[in-house]
């Protein structure tokens, strides 16, 4: 995953459907614009984005404006979205005629944001009342043009499972390298400064880790850090079967994620500390290309190629090795249940 008067470009529309010229974008910074700008991008999100609108209605911060950008959905969410703006101008809805990726719905919602702070809620995901205030409350207070929260991991249904993303028990500070090297903090949904982002935009052939790569152009553009803190109420929303089992996706999204970073190292001048750590992290994706090789080979019988391809990349046969020990494991505690059922 956002008035009035006779100047159009001051006039805020609560749905810029189907538009066959994308809209001039609004006048920015003005002494009525929002403080924080909510970027949503949706696909096929009728389950879960009503939800998600509902919990930024009940933001004790009350000056965001929420621009959900949906993706040309099959199911009704555009319904939804539609009936949570009829009486809220704070939520507007921006449609596509064709499915063009979260990228570049962002960006369309990017082109329209007007808050002096920007940041992404995404359309199966919640807030807690208390979280906006709080994490905005606390960048300005620390002073800092980016500031995230770990991230709190809620069950399917939006029950709290006791863990957070990064287990954060205290502030932390990351630069562009330490995002490189942990990518899991690429998840994190942070606020950002609005002048930060100008001339920042997202890479709309990417599918995958957008938001990771966005954030590692805008730190490096602005030799920024980012401040996280513990958790303040944003809730990632986990769900079932969430793991890919389509290998072609997981090919995809790899190979997308090596060639945006063979991008980023090309067009940008960064430091050796860097420049190795996207080439470690090249290294770890080209690794997980071959995984799926293996996987893909089991899956289809194939064991000799599978054999084979584990036997040329020892990072892919280790990889192997581990989750064969975590399968015979599993096996094991299994076996151990049922026969404590059988003494019982």
């Amino acid at each position: 995953m956002r008035q009035t008067g006779e100047n159009p470009a001051l006039v805020r529309p609560h749905d810029l459907s189907d538009c066959i010229e994308e809209p001039a974008p609004r006048q920015t910074l003005s002494s009525s614009a929002p403080l924080v700008t909510v970027v949503m991008a949706n696909f096929n999100g009728e389950k879960w984005i009503g939800k998600a609108i509902q919990s930024m209605k009940e933001q004790r911060l009350t000056d965001w404006e929420l621009i959900v950008v949906d993706d040309a959905s099959t199911d009704a969410s555009v319904e939804v979205v539609r009936s949570a703006a009829a009486d809220d101008p704070r939520v507007v809805l921006l449609t596509s005629l064709s499915n063009a990726g979260p990228s570049a719905a962002r960006n369309r919602a990017l082109l329209q944001a007007t808050g002096r702070w920007i940041t992404i809620l995404d359309s199966d995901d919640l807030l807690a009342e208390e979280r906006l205030e709080s994490l905005v409350k606390n960048a300005e207070s620390d002073g800092v043009a980016i500031a995230a929260d770990d991230l709190l991991i809620v069950t399917e249904s939006g029950s709290l499972t006791g863990h957070s993303l990064l287990d954060l028990r205290t502030r932390r500070i990351f630069d562009a390298v330490e995002l490189v090297e942990t990518p899991r903090l690429g998840y994190l949904k942070p606020v950002i400064k609005a002048e930060l982002l100008s001339g920042v935009r997202y890479d709309e052939r990417m599918r995958w880790a957008e938001d990771f790569d966005l954030l590692l152009r805008t730190l490096v553009k602005h030799d920024a850090r980012v401040l996280v803190y513990p958790p303040m109420g944003y809730h990632y929303r986990r769900r079932d079967g969430s793991l890919s089992t389509d290998k072609s996706a997981d090919r995809q999204s790899l190979v997308g994620m090596m060639d945006a970073t063979a991008r980023f190292v090309a067009s940008h001048p960064i430091s050796a500390r860097l420049a190795d750590a996207c080439a470690r992290r090249r290294r770890s994706l080209e690794t997980s290309l071959r995984w799926v090789d293996v996987t893909e080979a089991v899956h289809q019988k194939r064991l000799a190629a599978a054999v084979r391809y584990a036997i040329d990349h020892p990072q892919v046969l280790r990889c192997a090795l581990q989750f064969a020990r975590k399968r015979l494991n599993l096996l094991l505690r299994a076996d151990k249940r049922r026969a404590g059922k059988l003494w019982l």
